[in-house]
Order: C-alpha cells, then structure tokens, then sequence
C-alpha cells in the first residue's frame, strides 16, 4: 500500500525512485507561466486605446471696451488615442484649450480649431476635436440713461389706482453691447403686488434688466410709491314701487303707467351691496288733506336709502307725480 501511494503522488511504484511527468520540472513551468502572464500584461498596457474628454475653453485677452455678444461654447469635446497606462490617469485638468481673442474688434470672427493646437499628456495624441470651429460676435462695450418703469400688478376688486406709480430713483445708468442698448427705452422692476391694499404705500423692489448681458450700474433697487383707492361705482334700479304714505283714507288716483328709475353713486364696498329692498320711494299726502275732491296736486317724489352720509343719488325719475283727489 505504501508503494502504489507513493506512485500515486510523486514516485514510480516501480521502487526506482523517478518523478512523475506532472510535477517534473514544476519550478520551471511556473516561472514560465509568470513571464508569459508579466510579457502579456505589459503588452496589454502598451496597446493603444482611445478615449473621449471634454476640456474647458479659456477665452483671454479680449480687449478693453468690448464684449462678447454671442454665447460661444464652454467645453471642447476631444479624443485622445494612447498607451492604456499612458491614457487612463488623463482628465480633462490635464488639458485646456486657449483662444486668444487680443487682437479682436467688431463684428463676427471664426476661429478654426486643430488637433494639433492642443497640448496632451505624453505619449498621448490629440485625433479628434468637436467643434471644429468657434464663431463670436462681438461688440462694443457702451452705457446709457433710461428710464425705470415699475411693474405693478392689479388692485383688489372694487379698488384702483389714483394717478401715476412714483419711482425713486426716475432713472438708472445701464451697460452693456451698444447694440442691445440702442434697443432699450426702459428697464422695468420685479412685480409690485397690490394684494391687500387699501391706501397709499411705498415699497422697494428691485429693478430687472431686458438682457443677460445688459448690467444695472449702481443701485440695483427703487422706491415705488402707489396711490391705491376705492373705487367710486354707479348702481341703477328701475321699476321700482311707489308707496304712496299719509293719505287717511283719501281717495285719489295717479298715472299707473309710471316707470321709476334710480341711480346711486358711491365707494365699491357700499354701493356693490346696495339691493332694491333698501329703497324705499313714497309720496307724502298729508299736503293734500281737506283740499276738497277734483283737484290735481303734484307731489314729489321722495327716496329713502341707507349710508346717506356716502352714497349719492345721481338719478330719479319720475320726481314728482301728478294726484288727482276725488
């Protein structure tokens, strides 16, 4: 039993002593094993493979006194072929793509982008660049003295405001393109809510420019000061009954074909509530008592309605009604 278990792992069961063809030489087959694996990997990191980065744009020396109207790209999309152990550290901090813009002026300019106007890693090559082109619009830098025209928003129902939005400062000094600006009567301010106001008030909001590249000088908030009142409204009724009062039993007769109209003017909140049974129109006959039969007698017509302090009545007719005693 020895001997076959010696065979089975090692040596011949022959007793001669010899090593199986499996683990001879194991050393040597092993260090083999590990140079092929060490050749490979390095090959594998020598061979080249590509990749894809998107690298800042830096736009210098743009002269003094002009602007760039248009809005150019940011980024500068690339793709870079090189070793894999070259390749794979390389971030877009790695590379940046300059314009310089020194000896610009007015007007529209192109400038062409190449592989070879951008400085990689090394051993790392530039193959590909998106855009391959970069327009720019430029302008001149200027200001200018406009106007400011508050927004303001619509009053409560029954309310309104009285004269014209006082704005402090009147006016403000923008910059910006001379094309933009020549564009520009006014600049307006952030919504003024009237929401809840009754009277007279002043708030500070700021003021907003009609473009991006337009730039409030100075203070960037007014004072608007906004008049708010109570509307005055005007309310008719028509047909309305005619109590005829203190006549004791006198007979009389009138004109049935009397059509009454009536107008009230006053503040929203009063006269939006106003209805017919608040009105009460009557003629009073105790000037006609005794007077004997036959006999025609105008009489006014009176109105009793409620708020006489505030509510003004603006139209009535018939105002007087012609009654005939018998």
């Amino acid at each position: 039993m020895t001997d076959r278990t010696k065979g089975t792992y090692g040596l011949r069961g022959d007793g001669s002593g010899e090593k199986l063809p499996l683990i001879k030489d194991a050393g040597k087959k092993v260090l083999a094993l590990l140079i092929a694996l060490t050749l490979w990997f390095v090959a594998n990191l020598q061979h080249d493979v590509e990749k894809y980065i998107s690298i800042d744009i830096n736009y210098t020396n743009l002269p003094k006194g002009l602007i760039i109207v248009n809005n150019p790209p940011e980024k500068l999309n690339i793709r870079v072929r090189g070793p894999r152990s070259q390749l794979s550290p390389v971030s877009a901090s790695d590379m940046v793509f300059t314009v310089d813009l020194s000896n610009m002026t007015t007007g529209t300019s192109m400038f062409e982008i190449r592989t070879d106007q951008i400085v990689p890693p090394r051993d790392v090559q530039v193959t590909a660049v998106s855009p391959s082109e970069i327009n720019l619009d430029v302008d001149r830098l200027a200001q200018k003295k406009v106007s400011v025209e508050p927004v303001i928003e619509p009053p409560d129902t029954g309310f309104e405001i009285t004269g014209s939005a006082q704005v402090t400062p009147e006016s403000v000094v923008i910059r910006g393109p001379e094309k933009l600006l020549k564009r520009i009567k006014s600049v307006g301010t952030d919504p003024v809510s009237l929401k809840g106001e009754k009277s007279k008030f002043t708030i500070e909001v700021a003021i907003r420019s009609p473009y991006g590249l337009v730039e409030i000088t100075g203070g960037k908030t007014v004072k608007v000061t906004v008049d708010i009142s109570e509307k005055i409204m005007e309310k008719e009724f028509n047909n309305l009954d005619i109590n005829f009062v203190n006549f004791n039993g006198l007979k009389y007769e009138t004109d049935e074909s009397i059509v009454t109209e009536l107008a009230f003017e006053g503040p929203f909140s009063i006269i939006n509530n106003l209805n017919s049974k608040d009105i009460e129109l009557y003629v009073d006959g105790s000037g006609i008592r005794n007077s004997g039969g036959g006999k025609t007698h105008k009489l006014t017509v009176s109105v009793d309605y409620p708020h006489k302090d505030v509510l003004r009545l603006t139209k009535l007719s018939p105002k007087t009604i012609d009654v005939k005693t018998n």
